[in-house]
């Protein structure tokens, strides 16, 4: 098997460089307009995809015309390389190029702008039956949800979903197919949280269990589901499924804000005792946490890789770190973004190597590596800017969350003494509290007690069965 695999590798090295020794032909002797264009394609053909940018980006400066054959070389770049794609052409000159590949770079670049209904007009060029309508329809779906036009919204997503599930069933290759099921499971998790902004809390509910347990974004739909079960006041479901993340396979996430919704059912099961440990706890752990972050990103705020360098970091590296900060990077590893990311940059590394194995250097093959460095150079810092966004993001709900916090507190201790729960009691006998009685459920839901076992063996839907104290069931805290 391995002198197979090693044959095909001489082949794709032989036409990798039959293609360069093609460009490098072009670039020489070709002096007509459409040079650029022909030798982005031999880049292409011979799988230098980053490297055929550059001279993607100088013909549509100078000419107008696409043909099929550039048509369908630009898709290539905007699958094998993303948003990489025409990078250095502005928004004006973008617009003028009436394809689904290049409207779909400039009406995203326009949505990250807040540019919405310029964004929407430019994404509706793509047309229905073209691979990019999915992408298309999710952003398009984003801008109509953002403009509170949810009919049309849901309309979108639904279409995103339909969409992303064809193509993954005729995708070739995993890696394909695995992009499309995180497009259809993003616009799945859109229309549910559509279903929760219009308060229809059940039917959010109904549509997050389209997410397999084994997708990545499971872990961060459970905030989602629960706070619907919180406003549908199933206090005790939500305290199941904040608990989940308690669970050693979850132990890299955190989500501050769980702590606020558990501290929140147990004031509204009137728990006071309970709730007032949350809220303690949340400081004791969250508050060192985030001066921890704050002194990472104070060192090493001017820097350019030092937060994707502790991404390549070695085990032991790692391992001296912090361990709250060497969890959250195991975290933000996870998130497929992230991953998205990491694969350019993976393949533009690649692709430098590639050319400088080349035999026959020249002047040609200089620029292109030249061109590459600094290529690898922007997507490694946009990668270390999205860790370091991610710190600051988690600070900033810290900081948020605390201030929930300390009203809830005032609150509770507000409550008369002899309302408060026995601390001791609960302490010596936390597993005489709850009853399956207490337990809302419907018939497709299962009811496993683990009696005698690990209940984090399996990540399920868990619910609490405690017994509400409150003597006024009227009145509820809102988030």
């Amino acid at each position: 098997m391995k002198y197979i695999a090693l044959l095909i590798a001489l082949f794709v090295a032989a036409d990798a460089s039959a293609s360069a020794k093609g460009a490098y032909e072009l670039y020489q002797k070709d002096k007509s307009k459409t040079r650029d264009k022909k030798i982005a394609h031999e880049l292409i053909e011979g799988n230098y995809y980053f490297s055929a940018i550059p001279y993607i980006n100088t013909y549509l400066e100078n000419n107008t015309e696409i043909d099929a054959e550039l048509e369908a070389d630009i898709e290539t770049l905007v699958i094998k390389t993303g948003t990489m794609a025409v990078l250095n052409l502005d928004e004006k000159r973008l617009e003028g190029f009436n394809i689904p590949s290049i409207s779909l770079i400039l009406g995203t670049r326009l949505f990250n702008k807040d540019q919405n209904a310029k964004a929407y007009e430019i994404l509706s060029r793509i047309p229905e039956t073209h691979q990019f309508s999915g992408e298309a329809a999710l952003i398009k779906g984003t801008i109509r949800n953002l403009e509170r036009k949810n009919i049309e919204a849901l309309n979108l997503y639904q279409s995103c979903v339909n969409k992303s599930t064809a193509l993954e069933s005729s995708a070739n290759g995993e890696k394909l197919k695995r992009y499309y099921n995180y497009l259809k499971e993003t616009c799945i998790i859109r229309t549910a949280r559509v279903k929760i902004e219009e308060k229809k809390y059940d039917e959010a509910l109904v549509i997050y269990e389209q997410i397999d347990k084994r997708s990545y974004k499971w872990p961060y739909i459970l905030m989602d589901q629960a706070w619907a079960n919180y406003y549908l006041k199933d206090y005790n479901r939500a305290l199941g499924l904040t608990v989940t993340y308690k669970a050693p396979l979850l132990q890299s996430y955190f989500f501050p804000e769980a702590e606020v919704l558990m501290a929140l059912s147990y004031y509204n099961l009137c728990l006071w005792d309970d709730s007032l440990k949350v809220v303690d706890h949340f400081y004791d752990v969250y508050q060192p946490k985030a001066q921890a972050l704050k002194d990472i990103l104070g060192k090493n705020k001017a820097s350019h890789t030092y937060f994707l360098d502790l991404y390549y970091a070695d085990t032991e590296t790692r391992e001296n770190l912090n361990p709250f900060i060497r969890n959250l990077i195991t975290q933000t590893r996870k998130q497929v973004k992230f991953n998205l990311d990491l694969a350019s940059l993976k393949a533009a590394k690649d692709e430098l190597q590639l050319l400088k194995r080349l035999k026959n250097k020249n002047d040609f093959t200089e620029g292109l590596e030249a061109n590459l460095g600094s290529t690898i150079g922007f997507i490694s810092a946009k990668i270390n800017f999205y860790i370091k966004k991610e710190i600051f993001t988690f600070i900033n709900e810290i900081h948020k969350h605390s201030f929930s916090m300390f009203n809830l507190k005032l609150e509770l201790l507000s409550k008369k003494r002899d309302e408060i729960y026995n601390a001791k009691a609960l302490a010596e006998a936390p597993r005489q509290r709850g009853s399956d009685s207490n337990v809302n459920r419907k018939s497709n839901q299962y009811f496993f007690d683990f009696n005698g076992s690990f209940w984090a063996d399996e990540l399920g839907d868990y619910s609490f069965g405690l017994q509400s104290s409150c003597k006024d069931t009227t009145k509820v805290a809102n988030k």
